[in-house]
């Protein structure tokens, strides 16, 4: 899919419907832009709950995730 746009006096751009549709941008969403060379590239940021359940397959034992809580010198 590609398509053409003109930066306005205030660098804005407008996104086409279709590409916004297909990357499931609606207001608020947020987007990253990256230099490669001489293109730029914009990618969707993920909202977390895109996130939710990654580590599921992993069947983690959340007794494993716990951290040792270290004696504060300063107030002993």
């Amino acid at each position: 899919m590609q398509a053409d746009a003109i930066v306005s006096s205030k660098g804005q751009v407008t996104l086409p419907a279709a590409m916004r549709a297909k990357l499931g941008l609606v207001p608020g969403s947020h987007i990253q832009f990256e230099l490669r060379g001489r293109e730029l590239v914009i990618k969707p940021e993920l909202p977390m709950s895109a996130y939710r359940g990654m580590l599921k397959p992993y069947n983690l034992d959340p007794a494993d995730l716990e951290i040792e809580k270290e004696i504060d010198k300063d107030f002993e």
